[in-house]
């Protein structure tokens, strides 16, 4: 029997990513350092790709090979500013941070295949896309893309 989907709110500063468990209650799962939030920060070194908390406190020390609030940029070609001189697509780096939390889930509940993922409401299509896109890259089948909650 495969995993049922997990919930992604893929945000702009922080990620989560939760379940349900077999009584249907949702439950967090927690990263590679034993935390329920995930800084959304990608760090390349050298050969290495550095995810999360890591990525954030290596940030001053190389601020050229170091990306966050990559999300504001989404369905555009290229994210802001360039990575160690290279134009990197903002999905690709969504796909990235993704990839680290899936591989945290499937630490905790085996292969994971399926995901819905959440977006700001504001989001267009061209944006929603580029969210799927990067979902794809991660190795997700992203069954839907939702709307992150909003105050009313």
């Amino acid at each position: 029997m495969s995993q049922p989907p997990i919930g992604i709110d893929l945000g702009t500063t922080y990620c989560a990513v939760a379940y349900l468990d077999d009584t249907g209650r949702p439950m967090s799962v927690l990263n590679n350092v034993g935390e329920i939030l995930t800084p959304t920060a990608v760090l390349f070194d050298g050969e290495d790709l550095v995810i999360g908390k890591e990525a954030s406190k290596c940030s001053v020390m190389s601020p050229a090979l170091f990306a966050e609030c990559f999300k504001r940029d989404m369905g555009a070609q290229s994210f802001r500013q360039e990575i160690n001189g290279i134009e990197i697509p903002p999905e690709v780096l969504s796909g990235f941070v993704l990839q680290r939390l899936k591989q945290d889930v499937e630490r905790k509940l085996g292969p994971i295949r399926q995901a819905v993922i959440t977006v700001p409401a504001f989001f267009d299509e061209k944006r929603r896309r580029a969210t799927q896109l990067a979902g794809r890259m991660a190795g997700l089948e992203v069954l839907d893309i939702i709307n992150e909650p909003t105050a009313g």
